[in-house]
């Protein structure tokens, strides 16, 4: 490699010695300035001591956490704390791992460019063994790009135009509305059994509308502003999907439970712990609360059995009970 000029030398000295230092060093890995001597020998540059030692000043400066340790007739450098811990990464490599809107091809370049994140040896820990393949990805190569159009439209008050896709019985994904672009107003998106939403206004029913991120394709900004500022001005991400079952929407209403106390960790898991519940006789309890009224509702509810029951309303009650009746015929026949 050819030497660098002198002059340049000492401008990029720290630019090296702060890659060296976030690579090669941790909490338990040290070097020295003979280490940093010969690293930057081999990319071209010769510096003496006082220039390492002046950038190393620089980086203590700039507060990149270069610490000093003084020993027996040795003085070694590392960068103890880094941007992110080692079990901080394995988590984000395990997340990203699971995530099935990510493709395989996606999946493992985003975990080779957060293994870049530790040192060399936390790189050695972090080799998770992950059976990507083994897992539901995503066949969408576009989800990432989508939420960048979607997050873009939501900054800049417009709508969005998209084509949507179900799949049918050959395997295959085809467009709904014989391809027709839907028009909505986008407000949020929101992350739900593995699986991005976006939250929009629909325009035409004037209502609010899911849309899985990575069944949208042919999507693109529209000069049009957004509709549905109204019902969105007090919108709470968190309650609404606390609200919503499988993100299938439904008429909102205040639903009476009755459960038994085994159920408790159920109910607070599902709704969370700010709730008002009133003791009933034979350890059972009543509780309110406000759900999206849907068939996945229904579902929930008949998955827990006879130690839940809807109080009121009463034409939801009655709902659920033409419901089980309708699914209990359909095998009677």
């Amino acid at each position: 490699m050819e030497k660098e000029n002198s002059a340049y030398s000492k401008k990029v000295v720290p630019i090296y010695l702060m890659k060296l230092l976030h690579e090669q060093t941790d909490k338990d890995h040290f070097i020295t300035k003979h280490d940093m001597i010969n690293y930057l020998s081999k990319w071209g540059v010769d510096v003496d001591r006082r220039t390492v030692y002046s950038a190393l000043n620089l980086l203590e400066y700039l507060d990149f956490g270069v610490e000093k340790v003084l020993g027996r007739g040795t003085c070694k450098y590392h960068q103890p704390v880094k941007r992110f811990s080692e079990n901080e990464l394995k988590f984000l490599i395990d997340a990203v791992a699971a995530s099935k809107f990510l493709t395989e091809t996606k999946s493992k370049e985003l975990i080779d460019k957060i293994k870049k994140l530790g040192s060399v040896y936390s790189s050695e820990q972090l080799n998770r063994n992950v059976l990507l393949g083994k897992r539901i990805k995503s066949m969408n190569d576009k989800v990432l790009k989508n939420l960048d159009v979607i997050y873009t439209a939501i900054n800049t008050d417009s709508k969005i135009k998209f084509q949507y896709m179900r799949w049918n019985t050959n395997k295959k994904l085809e467009t709904i509305n014989k391809g027709e672009p839907l028009l909505v107003s986008p407000y949020a998106v929101t992350l739900n059994d593995d699986n991005y939403y976006l939250v929009a206004f629909d325009d035409r029913s004037k209502e609010l509308r899911h849309y899985r991120v990575d069944k949208m394709q042919a999507i693109k900004y529209s000069e049009e502003l957004r509709e549905g500022k109204e019902v969105f001005a007090d919108f709470n991400i968190a309650e609404y999907t606390l609200k919503t079952f499988g993100m299938y929407g439904g008429k909102q209403e205040r639903i009476k439970l009755r459960f038994n106390k085994k159920l408790a960790n159920v109910i607070f898991d599902r709704f969370g712990t700010d709730l008002f519940v009133v003791p009933d006789k034979n350890d059972f309890y009543t509780v309110n609360v406000d759900i999206n009224v849907s068939p996945q509702f229904y579902g929930w509810l008949f998955g827990l059995g006879k130690d839940i029951s809807i109080v009121a309303p009463e034409h939801v009650k009655n709902e659920f009970a033409d419901t089980c009746k309708s699914v209990l015929e359909n095998y009677n026949r």
